[in-house]
């Protein structure tokens, strides 16, 4: 039921009620509601009004009534956008005084200080039960942050009727609040000693008698660069005065001093009934902005936003515009809470020159989504905009918690920090408590309002409740939050002691620097994922966290990462700094991989049933993508559906129709005296029955109620049973239920509703009313087709059969059609159309057309067949084609397409013809492979290689081909191919591709040329035996010149006998060409002692031939006689031959025989005691 708001003092009633009546404004009600004396004009908020009302027992006030006490759950605020992600902050008051009431707040930042504030709100004395005297708008300052506080609870400047509005110069040198006059009119009081004085003047001319400016806003102009710095700007809704139900506007230049005359800024709009609830703001270069609510209707909830600008510091303004309509505010439908409500606009403007600088942000309270405007969630939305109001975003929703929980969120105001662009909100929250309970929620934005984190942030949960002695359910009607150098003020009023108060939790914003501008990149392909960032880097940054959906991916100083996706899906990545002090907030984004895809039968569905007959069709739905497929089926009678003329009908408002519930119906509205809803529609199935809700909003116990639908589609509500539903002195609102008769005629027909003042009946659905509102809807009656399941979720690779139930036991014959319109989430297909038609009759000429197979490779045969019934038994066929070009009157046809092909059949019997068609799929040969990629230049003899191709249209599987075939293997067969080298193969190669289906191979790709360098010849020329003391020399017997020497002794290309040591050492040489190819060759280096050089000098000592195959001779000659050790070793130090104490007297030659050894290098060593020989042998095979 509606609320009749009370209050004995005009600040604390922000209530008023208008309504639009065939394009008339009607400002307040023209008869006496129930139980009332005389007439009230609900608009009105002045204290001596709704005084003199209450004395004369015409208006109740609020009584006291047991409060449920507070529940303490905690100070501590825990949210990343918060300093170090978790602060203690426990509630401070404002003032412990006991014997005061403090509502509706209002806060301010010093410009000059931010740890200095200023505090407004609505002030009273508390006899401990009930209000006495009311103070209004009254002064409290903190000096340290908002942890103490001084002021007074009186009046600033004295006594005034509240509504206060809060600023502080640029300087920090004037403190201004502005309020509601007790004249009726608006006032401003300025204090230049710190809050020790207070001086008032005059801001608004008071309209007089009754009448009240109200709903008032005041703002300064603290831009640095602003040309208009210093001006204060009130405005506020003028009632009884010249300038009725619009938004004035005033200025002063000086300080508050003097004020210009009213400018009236809101009339372009056009309100229905009246603006309210202004709100003003200024932008970096003095832009001067205001935004309000307007009420094409009243009482309603709020339907739209105005806004107006001025360029030249308020001097003028631009015409008022709408920025945003079909929207659905709390005032008149509440939120369940003990308390009235009220969904005024908020704003705030970015002047921090960062990088959101003049961006405008308005935030409010939305029954639902905007635009869709139902169900049981209020929710905290946003729309912003970033050219000085010529264009505004989609709304953002600002609290984070589930949507359709029926949770509520109200009363939000919004600020953005002017030093750092940070927007920050508080709003009333019953997301974690009881219906009747309520915490205080902070959100913070660190990206121009595209995210927000939010977080409880007082330290109870309390019961709303009307301040005793006050308006009725009036408990204040809006928070405060100011912010400046990331400190935050938010402030409320709550209970939680039996005395309402004014809290204050302050906290500090992150305001590490912090990522900025992440992109993301998928690869659609693979899942691959590229983050990019942008950084002004900071002494204290450590390095980045990268997240995926909250889980942390890995840390990294660069401004880019990369990621593999686990699956399809959709991801958020978040990218903080790590600092000294902590980790920044987020830069955040999502990105979705993959799509839900439905694939349907789409050709119509043709069924032919005998009256009375009955029978079951199944369509088939799948999904053939890779995420879950949501989707939904309207059915739409199409048969009879023609234009319908009713009789008008209508009504002169006051009470009216302000929402109505029948199945996919929603609808709220203000009253419009007719409206034609007939866009919106429902199914309703014969034999069933249905639910309707009707909200009136505006009761009286004396309104009827009166719903007639169309059964038979005669373009009247006279027949019987059309009168679904007759309430007389019920309130004009309730839920009712009604059954559709099983003889209803299928298809769209109107259903009209109407509400009325006084009669006891539901009255006549024709003519006109005083009171009351008329509207009409459309109900679609599906008596012969029925659809089961109509929504539902599909999950990817499965498939789902619709029932579709035709019956026609109710129907002459004739024919019937239908459409099935089947919405999805389907990127490609949001919305397919199913034609259905059922042909009703006995002996009805009908064809069935079938092709076997419906599917076949390009260029097969393919058998058309069509089967007739019914009609003479006499029939002619008449085939053609789409794609045109085929034509046949056989009834069996042959064809060979060559392409997908519908082949359409006309049946006549000489009297009668219908139509039936059948669709082959044609599965063409795989498209051509785009070019294969991968390595195109490369060394003889390297490791196997991978090639890719991203595939062809129509393939399933791939060949891969490598030319010259001597080059290598190529194999796979799938979009990659791996060739594995021949290792003697140099030369240009060839890579291609080709893609294959059923139907067979395609056309090869291009082919990628591949460069197989040969690997270069390298050669060594033998060394010469070297000594340990022989100096260290450049080695220079690789062949070509340019390699790398390595090896034991060997450093930069030179060797050094001694640090290799005695014995032999494998010398390799190393080179690669201007390809990069290498090849290496290796030889031995002898180092013998330095001892026994005179004696060697006396032997000679061969070995021939050499090279050989196994057999050679040991020639010693010798002048003196000796003994000497014979030894064969191969290239690894191993002895393969010995022969000891060979007697040499002048001459020696020995035969050996190695043949059974395999060919190499190997020494021969002739060695005593006095002598030590080595020579090298070459055994080849």
């Amino acid at each position: 039921m509606k609320q009749t708001y009370l209050m004995l003092a005009a600040a604390f009633l922000a209530v008023v009620f208008t309504g639009s009546v065939l394009a008339q404004k009607q400002n307040f009600p023209s008869k006496l509601k129930d139980n009332q004396s005389q007439m009230v004009d609900t608009r009105i908020d002045n204290m001596g009004y709704w005084g003199k009302l209450a004395e004369q027992g015409v208006v109740p006030v609020a009584q006291p009534i047991p409060v449920a006490p507070a529940v303490y759950t905690g100070s501590l605020i825990e949210a990343k956008g918060v300093m170090g992600a978790k602060e203690d902050s426990p509630d401070v008051p404002v003032t412990d005084a006991t014997n005061v009431t403090e509502s509706e707040n209002s806060i301010f930042v010093d410009p000059s200080d931010p740890d200095y504030v200023l505090n407004s709100n609505n002030s009273t004395s508390w006899s401990g039960g009930s209000v006495g005297t009311l103070y209004g708008a009254n002064y409290f300052m903190s000096d340290d942050a908002g942890l103490t506080w001084g002021g007074s609870v009186q009046g600033a400047g004295g006594g005034n009727s509240g509504d206060p509005a809060t600023a502080i110069s640029l300087d920090g040198s004037r403190m201004y609040i502005n309020f509601i006059h007790g004249n009726g009119g608006q006032g401003v009081a300025r204090s230049t000693d710190g809050g020790n004085t207070w001086t008032s003047a005059v801001c608004g001319t008071p309209p007089g008698g009754w009448n009240i400016l109200d709903k008032n806003h005041m703002w300064i102009d603290n831009g640095p660069i602003s040309p208009h710095e210093g001006n204060l700007y009130v405005a506020w809704t003028g009632f009884g005065n010249s300038n009725d139900s619009e938004i004035e506007f005033v200025r002063s230049t000086d300080g508050g001093v003097s004020w210009s005359s009213h400018l009236n800024i809101s009339s372009a709009v056009n309100a229905g009934s009246h603006n309210q609830g202004v709100n003003i703001q200024t932008g970096p270069n003095g832009e001067v902005y205001a935004i309000w609510t307007i009420y094409d209707g009243w009482p309603q909830d709020e339907k739209a936003i105005g806004f107006a600008k001025s360029t030249d510091g308020g001097a003028t303004f631009s015409p008022a515009v709408r920025i945003i309509d079909n929207i659905r505010g709390i005032r008149n439908s509440g939120v369940n809470k003990s308390m009235r409500v009220n969904s005024f606009p908020v704003m705030a403007v970015d002047i921090s020159g960062g990088q959101y600088n003049g961006n405008i942000y308005v935030t409010w309270t939305n029954i639902g989504v905007p635009g869709i405007n139902s169900g049981s969630d209020a929710d905290v939305y946003m729309i912003k905009s970033e050219d000085e109001g010529a264009t505004w975003s989609d709304p953002i929703k600002v609290n984070q918690d589930a949507s359709g929980l029926g949770k509520k969120h109200y009363l939000p105001w919004i600020t953005c920090d002017p030093e750092n662009g940070i927007l920050s909100a508080v709003f009333y929250d019953d997301r974690d408590v009881s219906g009747s309970q309520v915490e205080v929620f902070c959100a913070n934005s660190f990206d121009g309002g595209e995210t927000w984190e939010d977080f409880k942030v007082s330290d109870v949960a309390f019961t709303p409740s009307p301040i005793p002695g006050l308006a009725s359910s009036y408990m204040g009607d809006y928070l405060g939050i100011s912010a400046r150098g990331s400190k935050v003020y938010p402030v409320w009023t709550d209970n939680r002691n039996g005395t309402y108060m004014a809290w204050v939790s302050p906290y500090v914003t992150n305001n590490l620097p912090k990522p900025t501008d992440l992109d993301i990149t998928l690869d659609d392909g693979t899942g691959a994922i590229s983050l990019e960032w942008l950084f002004n880097n900071s002494k204290d940054f450590l390095y980045f966290n990268v997240y995926r959906d909250g889980a942390l991916l890995g840390t990294t100083t660069d401004l880019t990462y990369s990621d593999d996706l686990p699956d399809y899906g959709i991801f958020q990545y978040s990218v903080t700094a790590m600092h000294d002090e902590g980790e920044s907030v987020a830069a955040s984004g999502f990105i979705q991989w993959g799509n839900p895809h439905i694939a349907a039968d789409q050709n119509a569905v043709n069924v032919v049933l005998a009256p009375g007959e009955t029978t079951t069709e199944i369509l088939t739905l799948e999904n053939t993508g890779e995420l879950d497929l949501e989707y939904t089926i309207d059915t739409d009678i199409t048969s009879k559906k023609d234009p319908k003329s009713y009789c008008d009908a209508s009504g002169g408002c006051d009470e009216y129709i302000s929402q109505v519930i029948l199945g996919d119906i929603n609808n709220s509205s203000s009253c419009d005296g007719y409206a034609d809803y007939t866009d919106q529609s429902t199914v309703l199935n014969a034999d069933e029955t249905y639910d309707i809700t009707i909200v009136n909003g505006n009761v009286y116990s004396s309104d009827d109620l009166g719903i007639w639908i169309d059964w038979n589609q005669d373009e009247d509500f006279d027949d019987a049973g059309e009168n679904v539903v007759c309430e007389g002195d019920n309130g004009g609102e309730g839920t009712f239920s009604f059954t559709v008769p099983s003889n209803a005629v299928p298809g769209d027909t109107r259903m009209r509703i109407r509400i009325k003042w006084s009669g006891s009946d539901c009255g006549d659905p024709c003519g006109t009313t005083s009171y009351g509102e008329v509207e009409d809807y459309t109900v679609s009656v599906l008596g012969w087709l029925i659809v089961d399941p109509t929504a539902g979720l599909i999950e990817p690779g499965d498939s789902e059969g619709i029932n579709l139930h035709f019956d026609a036991s109710e129907l002459t014959e004739g024919t019937y059609t239908a459409d099935l319109n089947i919405s999805s989430n389907d990127p490609d297909m949001a919305m397919m159309t199913i034609p259905v038609t059922l042909l009703v009759g006995e002996g009805i000429l009908q064809v069935t057309v079938t092709a076997t197979p419906g599917s076949v490779c390009e260029g097969e045969q393919v058998q058309l067949m069509a089967s007739a019934l019914g009609g003479n038994g006499s029939y002619t066929y008449n085939w053609t084609s789409d794609p045109a070009g085929f034509t046949s009157t056989d009834p069996d046809p042959v064809v060979y397409p060559d392409e997908t092909t519908t082949y359409m059949v006309e049946v006549s019997d000489g009297s009668n013809t219908v139509n039936g068609q059948t669709e082959v799929e044609v599965d063409l040969l795989p498209e051509v492979c785009a070019t294969p990629t991968g390595e195109t230049e490369m060394c003889q003899d390297s490791p196997n290689s991978t090639y890719n191709t991203s595939g062809a249209v129509g393939a399933l599987s791939y060949n891969w081909m490598i030319e010259p075939t001597s080059a290598g293997t190529i194999s796979g067969g799938g979009d990659v191919g791996i060739v594995d080298w021949n290792m003697d193969f140099s030369g240009t190669a060839t890579i291609s591709v080709v893609g294959v289906n059923d139907c067979g191979d395609g056309e090869y790709s291009e082919e990628l040329e591949v460069m197989i360098h040969a690997t270069p010849e390298v050669t060594m020329t033998p060394f010469q035996e070297v000594y340990l003391n022989t100096p260290p020399f450049e080695l220079t017997n690789g062949s070509p010149a340019g390699g790398t020497y390595t090896g034991n002794g060997v450093v930069d290309n030179m060797f050094y006998p001694e640090q290799a040591g005695m014995g032999i050492h494998t010398i390799t040489y190393t080179y690669a060409d201007g390809f990069g190819c290498e090849n290496f060759a290796e030889e031995d280096i002898y180092v013998d002692d330095v001892s026994g050089i005179a004696e060697k000098e006396q032997y000679q000592f061969d070995v021939f031939p050499n090279p050989n195959k196994g057999s050679f001779v040991v020639s010693v000659h010798y002048a003196g006689t000796a003994n000497l050790n014979l030894k064969v070793m191969n290239n690894t130090g191993m002895v393969v031959y010995r022969e000891n104490d060979l007697a040499v007297s002048g001459n020696l030659e020995k035969s050996i025989n190695l043949g059974d050894l395999s060919q190499g290098i190997y020494f021969i060593n002739i060695y005593n005691d006095d002598i030590n020989l080595l020579k090298k042998v070459v055994v080849r095979k």
